[in-house]
């Protein structure tokens, strides 16, 4: 029997059948190293979701807040009280329309009518971290169409502008979304 050629046989069945330590090693380090990297892909992948989702919430919030004020004032029977942070507004039927931005960030609204199912009231809008109205006449200023005179009183008033800016933290990421809402509301009566 040929002793040599044995040995060499299951020298080579060695060789193929197995890792070295330094292969094992350099195995595992180039596995952790694509897990850590699909790991931070994954979680900023993951924020950024979140701040959209949270910008699309909070913007949607803000347009919802216009239209219902947008709606309202249109119908309204004119302006009695103004200022930066307030709007009182007699309705139609003589009750109390009112829009107020207070010192919690939040604007609240009073709707005493009763013509549609009302009345109405409560919060409209939370996270409101500026707010500011401005009152205008309806006559257009120096032949532009949407450059107004400012009124005087109240009771000139037939352009109310709403400038307002939410803003909320995203719970998952510590950013903040901001969602900016401009509206020019002409009074119909």
């Amino acid at each position: 029997m040929n002793f040599n050629r044995s040995i060499s046989k299951a020298a080579s069945r060695q060789k193929l059948g197995g890792w070295t330590l330094l292969e094992m090693m350099i195995s595992i380090v180039t596995g952790i190293l694509m897990m850590t990297c699909l790991c931070t892909v994954f979680i900023f992948m993951n924020r950024n979701l979140n701040a959209t989702a949270n910008y699309e919430e909070l913007d949607r919030q803000s347009r919802n807040a216009i239209d219902i004020m947008t709606r309202d004032i249109r119908q309204a029977g004119g302006l009695t009280n103004f200022t930066t942070s307030l709007l009182q507004f007699t309705n139609q039927d003589g009750s109390l329309l009112q829009y107020k931005w207070d010192t919690t960030n939040s604007l609240t609204y009073t709707n005493a009518s009763t013509a549609n199912g009302g009345p109405f009231g409560g919060t409209l809008l939370k996270g409101c971290s500026y707010l500011k109205f401005s009152i205008f006449q309806r006559n257009p200023s120096n032949g532009t169409t949407m450059d107004f005179w400012p009124a005087a009183t109240p009771d000139k008033a037939k352009v109310i502008l709403i400038n307002l800016v939410a803003s909320r933290t995203n719970y998952t990421s510590l950013t903040n979304s901001e969602s900016v809402q401009t509206a020019k509301v002409v009074l119909r009566n």
